[in-house]
């Protein structure tokens, strides 16, 4: 009796170990992991509870978030191949942590904004800042579209294909740029209003810096997460995975790197800085870094712009003084000062 043997049944496995791409993406996330937990570090070196305001709160929440989509971005690409469960996962947590990093952003902005406008009011009696509160809402809106619209399917090959249907990502794209640009501007403005106005050296003081490192950062940080969704857009939401979950790696690390930047005064040590009597731009720049002195009670400082003039004021009054008295001991030397 004849036996007849079946021809070999070749299985296609699709991607087996990673390639050129899953290693970049993964040496990638290990960068944003190292600079996101020295920078959680170093803003959090030193800091005592009673220290710790709303405005630090998001900030250091900013960087625990985007810290976490770093971490679980670096381990959903090593499993991202062949994986449906973890392809889903890799769109829940760009669903979940980046939305999660834009809302603690806009909460930041808002803040900052509260500091610089609202003079002897708490928060929810403002109305611009409850204003601000329901701009917020319709991100509510867009999260749920992300959630409802989006692509999560394996190639053929069995690379994981993950994005934003139009739907989801050009609401998304217009309301983070706008949001953000109308944010910044709200921040500026005042601090420009001080500028325009004082008799003080303005490019010289601590709110002059403070400004131009937000503006800085704002541009940087618009550009980033712009160009993040435009791709997304463009591409119809049908991205590789890793590429993917890599570029909002990079956006959310460089939101917090900029964070960073702009509440870190490189002008002094910070713990010296705490234990002085701060003029009213000294203590307002320092309030918006992590330089502002501890609080006593549970009402946060507030700011009086108009108290700022008085004070440069009385300031350039004593140093056209001080000129006046040079001058009259010039004259009455023997010898003139200016031959000296």
């Amino acid at each position: 009796m004849e036996v007849q043997y079946s021809k070999p049944v070749f299985v296609g496995l699709g991607i087996v170990g990673p390639d050129s791409l899953e290693i970049i993406s993964e040496f990638i996330s290990l960068i944003c992991i190292t600079v996101l937990a020295a920078a959680l570090g170093s803003k959090t070196f030193g800091e005592k509870l009673k220290t710790i305001n709303y405005g630090r709160v998001m900030v250091i929440l900013l960087y625990f978030l985007s810290w976490s989509f770093a971490t679980t971005s670096a381990v959903i690409v090593s499993t991202n191949n062949n994986n449906m469960t973890s392809c889903t996962l890799g769109m829940l947590s760009c669903d979940i942590f980046y939305a999660g990093s834009k809302i603690v952003v806009y909460a930041w902005l808002i803040e900052r904004i509260h500091l610089v406008t609202a003079v002897k009011t708490s928060r929810l009696k403002t109305r611009i800042y409850r204003f601000h509160l329901v701009l917020l809402c319709p991100y509510v809106i867009i999260f749920a579209l992300m959630l409802a619209f989006r692509n999560i399917y394996l190639e053929p090959d069995g690379k994981c294909t993950i994005g934003l249907q139009l739907i989801a990502s050009v609401p998304l794209l217009c309301y983070d740029f706008i949001l953000n640009l109308y944010l910044t501007w709200l921040f500026m403005a005042p601090l420009m209003n001080v500028g325009l106005t004082s008799r003080a050296n303005w490019k010289r003081s601590r709110l002059y810096k403070l400004a131009r490192r937000t503006l800085v950062s704002s541009i940087v940080s618009l550009l980033i997460s712009f160009a993040n969704v435009l791709v997304v857009v463009i591409t119809q939401g049908h991205e590789r995975g890793l590429v993917c979950l890599t570029m909002c790696t990079v956006d959310v690390t460089i939101n917090a790197v900029v964070v960073h930047w702009v509440t870190t005064n490189r002008g002094g040590n910070s713990k010296d800085t705490r234990n002085k009597t701060f003029h009213n731009t000294d203590h307002l720049s320092a309030e918006l870094t992590f330089d502002a002195p501890a609080e006593t009670g549970d009402k946060q400082p507030k700011f009086a712009f108009a108290s700022i003039h008085d004070s440069k004021s009385n300031e350039d009054d004593e140093d056209d003084s001080e000129s006046i008295r040079s001058t009259q001991i010039s004259q009455l030397s023997a010898k003139p000062l200016h031959n000296y």
